[in-house]
């Protein structure tokens, strides 16, 4: 509870509006968190034997961008780096791999300790 109380502490005038309108019953649950983050990642793409996964955002951070696939757990297989704003592709070479599941993690550090955002999945047969 208070770590989702921190966040909407970052969350931009527009949600705090979003939040403020009468009309609308709105909890921190139900905001994107694309509004409560400085980061995205992109959900992955893949092309030529290749997966790739983008992360960007606007604050002035350190960010580390992580292609995951899922066999037991979540493991990195690939990285990239930026310092924000910016963005960064991470890419692993599947090749011959097979079909895994795969998503993009993207993790920096706010002040307040580690923060992350972690894209949809995606499955592909490399």
């Amino acid at each position: 509870m208070i770590r989702r109380l921190a966040s909407l502490a970052l969350a931009t005038g527009a949600a705090m509006a979003a939040l403020s309108a009468p009309a609308v019953a709105t909890t921190v649950d139900s905001i994107p968190a694309s509004i409560l983050a400085c980061h995205t990642a992109d959900a992955p793409t893949s092309g030529g034997g290749w997966v790739h996964g983008k992360g960007w955002g606007d604050c002035k951070q350190s960010v580390d961008v992580f292609v995951q696939r899922f066999g037991w757990t979540w493991e990195i297989y690939a990285e990239a780096h930026y310092n924000g704003p910016g963005s960064a592709v991470a890419s692993y070479n599947c090749t011959g791999t097979g079909h895994y599941s795969y998503r993009t993690l993207v993790q920096w550090y706010d002040g307040t300790g580690p923060k992350n955002a972690i894209s949809d999945e995606r499955r592909f047969n490399c």
